[in-house]
């Protein structure tokens, strides 16, 4: 298996590297760093992880605004 490169909104944001225990993220932009590291069984599920992951940075952030 080659790296994967994980795009949300068309935006690469990361990639995943083929790993023991499944694909391991590798973090390219600073606001998925926390998940840098991370080990997922299948590209669907690290997909699913980034983007919660975002959506919930984005939503503790308007929380601060308001």
């Amino acid at each position: 298996m080659q790296k994967q490169i994980v795009e949300i909104a068309g935006e690469a944001v990361g990639t995943l590297m083929p790993h023991a225990h499944g694909l391991r993220f590798m973090a390219v932009k600073f606001h998925v760093w926390p998940l840098d590291g991370e080990v997922y069984a299948d590209p669907a599920t690290a997909h699913q992880a980034v983007t919660a992951h975002i959506a919930a940075t984005r939503e503790a952030m308007a929380d601060r605004v308001h």
